[in-house]
Order: C-alpha cells, then sequence, then structure tokens
C-alpha cells in the first residue's frame, strides 16, 4: 500500500514538472505580464507590456491612411470627389512630415501601353499639381505612371476598370 501511495505521488509531481516545463521564463522585468487589454471604445487590443512589437511600422500607418484618388474613363481631370479626397490626402501630408510621397498614375485595361503610360502620367501629375499648389513641398513628392501594367482589380468589367483608373499614394522614407 505505501509502494502504491508513494508511485502515485511520484507520478504526480513528474506530471506536474511536465506541465510547467513550456512555461515562459521570467525576464527579470518589472513582473507584469503579457495579457491584452481591449479599450472599450475599439475593437483593437494593445499589450501591456513590449512582448509583441507594433503591427505596424510609421511608413505602413501614413499608407493606410492616404486615400486613392479615382478618375473617369480616358480623363485625367480631379472632379469634386477627387478634390475632397485630395483635400484629406493633403491635409494628412502637411500634418505629418516624416516621409515622402510617390503618386503612381494608374489606368484600365484598355487602351494601349503607350497611351497608358501618358494617361497614367497626367493623372499623377494633376495629384502631384493639386499637391504642390496645397503646399507641400516638391521636395517630398514624386511621381510615375504605371499605365494598365498594375492593375489593382482583375477583370474585364466596369468596376474593375474603374477600380484601376487611379492615382495611388506610395509612402516612402525621407
Amino acid at each position: 500500500m505505501k509502494r502504491l501511495t508513494l508511485t502515485l505521488v511520484v507520478a504526480l509531481c513528474l506530471a506536474v514538472v511536465a506541465g510547467t516545463a513550456g512555461c515562459r521564463r521570467d525576464t527579470g522585468g518589472d513582473g507584469s505580464d503579457s495579457t491584452l487589454v481591449f479599450n472599450p471604445e475599439s475593437t483593437v487590443g494593445m499589450w501591456e507590456t513590449d512582448t509583441l512589437g507594433p503591427s505596424l511600422t510609421g511608413l505602413e500607418v501614413h499608407q493606410q491612411a492616404l486615400r486613392d484618388v479615382f478618375f473617369d474613363y480616358d480623363s485625367s481631370d480631379l472632379d469634386q470627389e477627387a478634390l475632397d479626397d485630395l483635400m484629406y490626402d493633403a491635409a494628412y501630408i502637411m500634418a505629418h512630415t516624416g516621409f515622402k510621397v510617390l503618386v503612381e498614375g494608374h489606368c484600365d485595361e484598355r487602351g494601349t501601353i503607350d497611351y497608358n503610360l501618358a494617361l497614367g502620367e497626367r493623372r499623377a501629375l494633376a495629384v502631384y499639381n493639386y499637391l504642390v499648389s496645397y503646399g507641400i513641398a516638391p521636395s517630398r513628392l514624386q511621381y510615375v505612371s504605371y499605365g494598365k501594367e498594375r492593375p489593382f482589380v482583375l477583370g474585364s468589367d466596369e468596376y474593375s476598370w474603374a477600380q484601376n483608373r487611379r492615382a495611388h499614394f506610395r509612402v516612402l522614407p525621407l
């Protein structure tokens, strides 16, 4: 009977040791743990300690904040919706000075490569000129045309074409 009890105690101790073998060692920090805390006004969690780095770099945060500008078919004219988006983008770029912006001109798949490269350049230049007239230093801006070579949405329908007729902002380090 004593032998059975001793065997059970040893087995229980081995089970406890094996169960805790994968636990994180104390790193000698402030004693806080890495529990997830939720802001009641947001669905995004924040870690109490720095066990995980931020999921977005500063440039990625800026990239996500900027809005694309869309154009009508065969046009580089800025309509009212484009001007509203550009005013938001320009104010954001002015308020955040730690990056440069590459304005990319894009087109839908219709038309020749050469024609769409020229149209994409006119679109990018229209956005570039608006940003400069708003007061953004030209040294913080560049522009390029990709024509129809880098579609945002694949497809040969009006929805896809409309999504591909755009000026897209690429955030770059200074």
